[in-house]
């Protein structure tokens, strides 16, 4: 034991990228937890979508929104869902996913609507990008169809 010790003594540049990868691993087993958040891949976003009444909620953008997003997804950017939580509270019980364009924003936006009593949430692995490169279809907003509402 004394010689472990010395050795993470001598070499402390090995013993800071020890800590630090395990800091990576124990966060990754943390986060979901704590953020009350499963990871789902696009093919069980879909099943996930199809078989429940499942709200399926875009924290990105506005801009990002318009150039495409998944069919009948609410749009609440990330930076203003604590203010339009009442928009989706009647969805509590419900499942929700929760997406973004890479997958980044969706563990805040699970902490907040946890906040709020929501009961299950699901994050899009790899976000929009996850479901394009998936080649599942997306809705865009087009400047004729702005023009209609």
């Amino acid at each position: 034991m004394d010689q472990f010790i010395d050795f993470l003594y001598k070499e402390w540049p090995y013993t800071i990228a020890l800590i630090f990868i395990l800091i990576l691993i124990g966060r990754s087993f943390i986060e979901p937890i704590m953020s009350g958040m499963k990871d789902i891949k696009p093919q069980d976003a879909v099943r996930l979508i199809n078989d429940e009444n499942t709200l399926v909620l875009d924290v990105r953008l506005d801009k990002e929104f318009k150039e495409g997003h998944i069919l009948d997804a609410t749009h609440i950017p990330l930076g203003a869902l604590e203010s339009r939580i009442k928009e989706i509270s009647a969805k509590k019980s419900d499942p929700v996913l929760i997406y973004c364009q890479t997958g980044a924003r969706t563990k805040q936006a699970g902490g907040i609507l946890k906040k709020h009593g929501f009961e299950t949430m699901y994050s899009l692995e790899g976000g929009l990008n996850s479901w394009l490169n998936a080649n599942f279809p997306v809705n865009k907003i087009t400047k004729a169809r702005k023009q209609k509402k």
